[in-house]
């Protein structure tokens, strides 16, 4: 008999290190599923001893209310607990978005524009005039500047210096030592999830509608 499916969000405590990670999956809580961290998987190989997973919850009907979940704990962590900010973090999590991967969810979920998008996965998109310019002079033999260079190979010049990243990582921890800061920040990320909730919602309802 299949085994049947559904969603879960989980959390893994690295007792040696007093390190945790969340995420989420699709399928049963005893599939034999550990994470996709390739960073905690390789620790799990090494020592498999020290861990220990906790269900945060389980049996979730629907794709995208198991992101929204998983969402909701990850906003939990702070910035200044993970890497790059921490070089000794207390996650083993690197990012604290999920990014509602909405082309996991199943085709009667998605709506419109996202099977638009999932159907040019893959595809060549037009390019920029600059780089169109620069595959053309390529062609002709000409030779290229630096920039014709780097608008061919996609490269992008960084937006902002070393010195500036530095300062605005320090002035972003001293922030997070603000409690006032800390209460809206919090507000802020459990009125988005709300409203992403509530969008998830209404487009099951519309598509429900639909069909």
């Amino acid at each position: 008999m299949k085994q049947q499916k559904y969603g879960f969000v989980y959390i893994w405590l690295d007792k040696k290190h007093k390190r945790y990670y969340i995420g989420c999956h699709w399928g049963s809580i005893d599939d034999g599923y550990i994470c996709s961290s390739s960073w905690m998987k390789k620790a799990y190989k090494l020592r498999p001893q020290d861990f220990k997973r906790r269900i945060i919850k389980t049996n979730i009907k629907e794709r995208p209310d198991m992101y929204v979940e998983e969402q909701y704990w990850l906003d939990m962590i702070k910035a200044e607990e993970i890497k790059p900010i921490n070089e000794n973090p207390r996650y083993y999590n690197l990012n604290l978005k999920n990014g509602n991967l909405w082309h996991k969810y199943d085709e009667h979920i998605k709506t419109v524009g996202q099977k638009i998008s999932a159907s040019k996965t893959g595809k060549s998109v037009p390019c920029t005039p600059e780089k169109a310019a620069a595959i053309s002079a390529a062609k002709k033999g000409k030779a290229l500047t630096e920039e014709h260079k780097a608008a061919l190979c996609g490269i992008k010049k960084p937006a902002h210096t070393d010195e500036w990243k530095e300062q605005n990582s320090k002035k972003f921890k001293e922030l997070w030592l603000d409690p006032e800061f800390k209460a809206r920040q919090s507000a802020s990320r459990k009125a988005a999830w709300i409203k992403r909730k509530q969008l998830i919602n209404k487009e099951k309802e519309q598509t429900q509608f639909a069909g």
